[in-house]
């Protein structure tokens, strides 16, 4: 009950969503979802397939890890980058680390183009999830950059103190 009651505290504190005229019924909702959202922050680790053209067949990038918001890890064990830019705007706001460190594996991905790969399937237990077509990642197709989103909500939210405490992932982040 002290867990529940510090972390409905925090909810309160970081969403704000009683001051904002919600029912209890609906802040409810919301921290079930939320919960939700944070149990589903897995790692994973394995090799991504790609094909770099139409006119390449597909390759295993280097082996790597994602520490990533999935929306259910029993049915999508794997990292969708389009929705983690979206996920981490929650999460950001609740623990400024945990997002940073969520959007560095995604940015630790990029290939030496700028390119990352839209799902990231890695591990056996991904792939047998995955329909065969959908396995091979392709370098042409892109996202829109959800992640800067996040990035920017970060920065603006985080206090001078902890901009200085993250300078190092911030200034790789931004700076390469």
């Amino acid at each position: 009950a002290v867990v529940s009651t510090q972390s409905t505290g925090k909810f309160e504190q970081k969403f704000g969503l009683k001051d904002k005229g919600y029912s209890e019924s609906y802040i409810s909702f919301a921290r079930s979802t939320f919960s939700n959202l944070i149990g589903g922050i897995g790692y994973f680790h394995g090799q991504s397939i790609v094909k770099e053209s139409e006119d390449s067949e597909p390759v295993y990038y280097n082996p790597s890890s994602l520490y990533s918001a999935v929306p259910s890890r029993s049915f999508f064990p794997r990292g969708f980058l389009w929705d983690e830019g979206f996920h981490q705007l929650l999460i950001g706001k609740w623990d400024h680390t945990i997002s940073l460190e969520v959007i560095g594996h995604w940015l630790n991905l990029m290939n030496a183009r700028g390119w990352i790969p839209r799902e990231q399937i890695l591990g056996n237990e991904a792939l047998t999830k995955v329909p065969p077509e959908f396995v091979v990642q392709n370098a042409e197709y892109a996202n829109p950059p959800t992640l800067f989103l996040s990035l920017d909500s970060l920065v603006t939210d985080m206090q001078p103190s902890e901009i200085l405490d993250h300078h190092s992932t911030l200034k790789k982040m931004f700076c390469g």
